[in-house]
């Protein structure tokens, strides 16, 4: 027992150190990867190829900030033959004004808007696409998502069509980068942590679907059982993930379609919206789940252990902890050094508001990981959460209870403590 008293701070300090240098070193490597994945993408150029109809489908539900301005680039898409389709609850939804002032203003576009009704079992998003793609046209070849939170840039589509040309991937997805309206710290915390997915996305096997920005060729689409497969469900983009994985197919990132969300959050909505994010995520991609939950606790186990370590124990164990912490540190600064170098030629936003972002991501990277881990501690309790201001239940992946309905019509993704949206510009 001496000897436990004498040594484990040593004992703690190797091990400690051991764990948190290997799991640098190994996302490092990774970072690299995903750096020559994205250059790879940037001197790619778009395949010509035959002109493969798409239907876009966009579910609406009340007003996102700067929603006009979100669809008025689906009217603008460098692409065709395109028909628009806006999948919304109902004529009294503020999203419908918003769609038709935009139908008056691009008559030339093809664009209908389906009235879809209320959801009963499944998230109202959900039912707007299961009721949309229902009646899919025989000429269709191709159908793409978008949320009508997303902005993307006038080639997003073709360049998702692009990545299904070859059909060696069953689905194209890209992904989001968090915009802050205000320049809070709140807004850019969010969008740093929004980016941490986007560092490991690339060219391997394990890329989810994100619901925000995807497409499928419409065969497959009815190969997969959609969109009978969705029923109960509340994750469109989960069930897709789960289906193609299944069928052994391949989902293919393209970082071109990185499109833009405005992000304008209080604390209290960042803690609401990264809870339902991961709460999802537990019960419709649990392995994953686990995975981040391990993932993020290691490294935070890691680098507070080693920081206490650094303080608290003796001379020699103390110098130890704080080389292997500033070891740890600094490669993982050096992560998201790089990693923001290879997703900025891809996002369309001002130099110094990206840099103040991903300055959070390089050095502020403690901070991001702990709040990560928060939230996925949080999504281990209960079952229930609001979106879009309805109460769900997830029962399971197939089953999904609507406990209670806001009468309001204007409510924003994240969570009801947002401050009102501004006018679109």
């Amino acid at each position: 027992m001496d000897w436990l008293r004498i040594e484990w701070p040593w004992l703690a300090c190797a091990a400690l150190s051991a764990a948190g240098l290997l799991q640098a070193a190994l996302m490092l490597l990774n970072a690299w990867e995903n750096r020559r994945y994205h250059r790879g993408r940037l001197a790619a150029a778009r395949k010509p190829g035959p002109e493969l109809r798409v239907v876009l489908f966009v579910p609406c539900k009340g007003l996102d900030v700067a929603m006009e301005t979100n669809l008025r680039a689906l009217f603008e898409q460098h692409y065709a033959p395109l028909e628009l389709c806006f999948l919304i609850e109902s004529e009294s939804d503020a999203a419908a004004a918003v769609v038709r002032r935009l139908q008056r203003l691009y008559p030339q576009v093809d664009c209908r808007v389906d009235f879809t009704g209320v959801a009963v079992d499944c998230g109202q998003k959900v039912h707007n696409l299961m009721q949309g793609t229902q009646t899919v046209p025989a000429t269709a070849d191709i159908l793409a998502f978008v949320d009508s939170d997303a902005c993307p840039h006038r080639d997003w589509l073709a360049w998702l069509v692009d990545r299904l040309q070859s059909g060696k991937f069953a689905v194209a997805t890209g992904y989001r980068w968090y915009v802050p309206v205000q320049p809070t710290f709140v807004n850019r915390l969010l969008s740093a942590i929004n980016n941490t997915v986007v560092a490991v996305m690339g060219p391997h096997g394990f890329n989810l679907v994100w619901g925000g920005a995807w497409a499928i060729r419409a065969s497959v689409f009815r190969k997969l059982g959609l969109p009978a497969a969705w029923q109960g469900s509340l994750s469109d983009d989960l069930v897709v993930s789960r289906l193609v994985r299944e069928a052994r197919l391949k989902v293919a990132y393209e970082p071109h379609c990185l499109v833009r969300t405005s992000a304008d959050f209080t604390w209290g909505a960042l803690a609401e919206f990264l809870r339902r994010q991961y709460l999802v995520v537990r019960v419709y991609a649990p392995t994953w789940w686990r995975f981040a939950l391990v993932a993020g606790g290691l490294t935070n186990v890691v680098f507070w252990g080693l920081a206490g370590l650094a303080v608290l124990s003796s001379a020699g164990p103390a110098l130890v902890a704080r080389l292997a912490l500033l070891g740890c540190y600094l490669l993982t600064a050096l992560r998201g050094a790089i990693s923001a170098a290879a997703v900025r030629p891809f996002v369309d936003i001002a130099e110094t508001e990206y840099q103040r972002v991903c300055r959070i991501n390089i050095w502020g990277w403690p901070l991001v990981s702990l709040v990560i881990w928060l939230g996925l501690v949080a999504s281990g309790v209960g079952r229930s959460i609001v979106w879009r201001g309805i109460r769900y239940r997830l029962e399971s992946p197939a089953l999904t209870r609507i406990l209670t309905r806001s009468t309001s019509h204007s409510i924003p993704e994240g969570a009801e403590s947002h401050r009102p949206a501004p006018r679109a510009a």
